[in-house]
């Protein structure tokens, strides 16, 4: 007998948020390993203007 354990994830879950803010750390680090604070900030940018694009496009805006 096989038991699956299903933990549905929606955007309000905090076990997504803990993910989203893991993946930006580590996307942060390695971009600030690679050329430093100038690329950190850029990245930082990037994700905020891309992320509201995609809420824009999700709420169909």
């Amino acid at each position: 007998m096989n038991v699956q354990l299903v933990i549905p994830v929606t955007r309000s879950t905090p076990a997504r948020a803990i993910g989203l803010a893991l993946t930006v750390l580590v996307c942060l680090a390695v971009m600030w390993l690679a050329v430093g604070w100038i690329g950190a900030i850029v990245l930082v940018v990037e994700l905020f203007v891309l992320g509201r694009l995609l809420l824009r496009a999700a709420n169909g805006q």
